[in-house]
């Protein structure tokens, strides 16, 4: 099956849930550095942060989780919620509740030191509708029924966005991000690029961005989609949110979703 890798609405093919996104960094063993990664979204918590180190080059396996921490959420309505270590890395919101509009802070203590971050959740357009399309291959894709999302942006530009797609209840291993640089204020139906056979179950998830999550997902969707050629930009670590030298990002979206089976319209 064939994939897409990064959408924008401007070219409409440019090339939260509450669970946590899990991004395995790796650097020469004398450069291992913290790696923290969080989302807050809109539905229902609890919400997971995860704290790691980076692994060498040479080393195997996942990035090694760090216990012990202090981490905090609090937002800009009074709510300071302290999370609950649930597993080795893994920390656990009690009693926060994500709402768009809200701004979020992040605070980290390990080993004597302090990493923060702030993050806005944008509010979220619901999808308008997800159909399929009977198409024959080309443009590097296999025959099969192509999904299509129809959407509608909200008019001033600077809205962002992020897609989750599952078939048959697996998440789809590539970045998807968009913007609204041209299509600003209008309705677009966008490919995303997937060849499926009659029957898959498909969910998408449209999750809202700011710019600052935009740039960082953004940056990884490049670097996942370099082949090693000469045109392709110098790979380098994505712009994360983290202070004090830290990698990875602190993230807040609002999140609309919609479910279909595979069919031919018709």
């Amino acid at each position: 099956m064939k994939k897409y890798i990064l959408l924008s609405l401007s070219l409409l093919a440019l090339l939260c849930s509450s669970c946590e996104e899990v991004i395995d960094y790796e650097l020469r063993t004398a450069d291992t550095k913290l790696v923290i990664e969080g989302l807050i979204t809109d539905q229902p918590g609890p919400y997971t942060v995860r704290i790691s180190n980076t692994k060498g080059y040479l080393d195997q396996g996942k990035t090694p989780g760090v216990n012990s921490a202090l981490v905090i959420i609090s937002d800009n309505k009074g709510v300071v919620d302290t999370l609950k270590q649930i597993d080795t890395g893994f920390y656990q919101t009690t009693k926060l509740q994500g709402k768009p509009g809200n701004t979020y802070f992040l605070k980290v203590k390990v080993g004597g030191q302090e990493y923060t971050a702030q993050t806005y959740m944008p509010a979220v357009s619901p999808i308008d509708s997800l159909t399929f399309e009977d198409k024959k291959a080309g443009n590097g894709l296999e025959a099969g029924l192509h999904p299509m999302l129809y959407m509608s942006d909200p008019a001033g530009k600077g809205h962002y966005y992020r897609w989750n797609i599952y078939v048959n209840g697996v998440k789809e291993w590539n970045i998807a991000v968009a913007s609204d640089e041209i299509y600003d204020g209008s309705s677009a139906k966008v490919d995303l690029w997937l060849s499926l056979k009659q029957g898959d179950k498909v969910k998408v998830e449209l999750l809202s961005l700011d710019k600052a999550a935009y740039d960082f997902w953004y940056a990884l969707a490049i670097q996942q989609n370099a082949t090693g050629g000469p045109f392709d930009s110098t790979p380098a670590n994505a712009p994360g949110n983290i202070s004090n030298g830290a990698m990875g990002f602190f993230g807040a979206s609002a999140v609309s979703s919609v479910e279909a089976t595979a069919k031919a319209s018709k």
